[in-house]
């Protein structure tokens, strides 16, 4: 059975841009649960290593929320087994062809030469800051 977070109050919004006047006032409450996951029963989480991913925001040492069963799109961000091993990329296909590319120039972009297995599809990313 998964657990369950507390609710949280949503106090309001901040600029991350100029400053602006801001009162706290409780507009909702919001459970993290509920606004990251849509189906409970087809996602897991999974800890990011390495650098590859870093062009899409996603960095090493966050928790990628990831739902299995989800129709994959162009340039959706998947987990994906490619010939044996697994990793976290841009799903791109143009025509019968699909590629899996990093977000980071120095990571090449992977065709399978044998197998692909999605995984499932990346639908968020939780960082903690410190």
């Amino acid at each position: 059975m998964p657990t369950v977070l507390s609710s949280f109050k949503l106090l309001g919004s901040i600029a991350a841009g100029w400053p602006s006047p801001a009162e706290e006032e409780l507009i909702d409450t919001l459970s993290l649960d509920e606004y990251l996951i849509q189906h409970p029963d087809r996602t897991y989480l999974v800890k990011v290593t390495g650098d590859s991913m870093e062009g899409a925001g996603i960095r090493e040492g966050d928790i990628a929320i990831v739902e299995r069963g989800r129709p994959v799109k162009d340039r959706d961000i998947v987990v994906a087994e490619v010939d044996g091993e697994w990793t976290m990329k841009y799903y791109q296909k143009k025509g019968a062809s699909v590629t899996l590319a990093a977000a980071n120039a120095k990571s090449p972009p992977i065709t399978p030469r044998r197998e692909l297995v999605i995984g499932g599809v990346v639908v968020a990313v939780v960082r903690k800051i410190k």
